[in-house]
């Protein structure tokens, strides 16, 4: 008999709970989990944008201040032109880098607000409900607050 017992609570005990009727939730069993609010991808993405943006004006400002007779102008006329140039290509990839980043940076910031905007809307859900109440004997209203 004793083992009867045994088995039949294991048995229970190894089973999944019942839902309970109705479809209510267990207290400690949150109803949806909460969205993440794009905070770090805005911060992140402003931060790639802006050096980005800094990035290739620099470049564009360095490819344009190595033209040939400028770059003579600022480092004197015993610089080779090759020196000139490379300098000149290097503004050019530097542009070019930093609008990738920029470019990155754009992206991450639209990821971000859409993040915000799922956050923003998640929370406006879960606050407080007012709603009609309607029983066999009278009406009333029913509130409902979530945490």
């Amino acid at each position: 008999m004793s083992a009867a017992i045994h088995g039949a609570l294991a048995l229970a005990l190894a089973s999944p709970p019942a839902e309970v009727i109705g479809g209510y939730r267990d207290a400690t069993e949150l109803r949806e989990p909460e969205p993440d609010d794009g905070e770090q991808r805005v911060m992140i993405g402003g931060l790639l944008f802006a050096l980005g943006l800094l990035r290739s004006a620099a470049g564009v400002a360095q490819s344009v201040t190595m033209t040939p007779g400028r770059c003579q102008q600022i480092y004197g006329k015993g610089v080779s032109d090759r020196a000139c140039s490379g300098l000149r290509t290097y503004g050019f990839v530097s542009a070019g880098y930093g609008g990738l980043m920029a470019a990155v940076g754009v992206g991450f910031l639209a990821w971000g607000l859409v993040s915000r905007q799922r956050y923003r809307l998640w929370q406006q859900r879960r606050g407080v409900i007012a709603a009609p109440l309607s029983l066999p004997r009278g009406g009333g209203l029913m509130l409902e607050l979530r945490f």
